[in-house]
């Protein structure tokens, strides 16, 4: 008979601990989702004053924007639509922010971890061109650029990162008669 008591008594207290845990589990379900809502409309709201207000590089609407995208980022990875898009504007706000190693790392997080979002020839693109423009590495520049017409042929962006190719490593003037031969070239193709 004792043993039965104790035995229910046992079962009881199981019970209850498992409901109570998962009572718990759903709260937190429920504020994390909470929270991502208050974080996607406060990061909204910092998109559109800094579209009104056609912000410079610099001002502080941009930095808390940059910190409000990689912390949604950073809390919601499985997100597929929307952190990916957050890591794409984090990295366009640290290269307009003069951050290029940080925009590259940003680039590199989108094609690591969705390979397959709708912007990653673009990115790859601009990770080639930050290198390119930003940090003036040639050689890295030339890697990245031939990935991107390796893994999206046809794409715009491929074509993009071919152009690029041929005209890597100009100097300016270098750069300037071979654009001029470009367009010898396409004049004497539509006549």
């Amino acid at each position: 008979m004792i043993r039965t008591v104790v035995f229910a008594l046992f079962c009881a207290g199981v019970f209850v601990s498992c409901s109570t845990e998962d009572k718990g589990s759903k709260e937190r379900a429920k504020s994390n989702a909470e929270q991502k809502v208050i974080l996607v409309a406060h990061i909204d709201s910092l998109e559109t004053v800094m579209e009104e207000k056609n912000l410079l590089p610099g001002d502080m609407i941009m930095g808390e924007l940059l910190k409000d995208y990689l912390e949604f980022t950073a809390k919601y990875p499985g997100d597929q639509e929307m952190t990916p898009e957050y890591l794409y504007k984090a990295a366009a706000i640290s290269r307009a922010v003069n951050l290029p190693v940080k925009a590259i790392k940003l680039y590199d997080q989108v094609l690591t971890r969705y390979p397959n979002w709708k912007k990653a020839p673009e990115v790859a693109f601009l990770q080639a061109f930050t290198y390119d423009e930003d940090l003036n590495e040639p050689e890295l520049a030339k890697e990245c650029y031939e990935k991107v017409v390796e893994k999206f042929p046809g794409d715009l962006w491929a074509v993009q990162a071919e152009q690029r190719l041929e005209s890597i490593g100009m100097s300016d003037e270098e750069l300037l008669d071979f654009l001029k031969q470009k367009q010898v070239e396409a004049a004497a193709a539509q006549e």
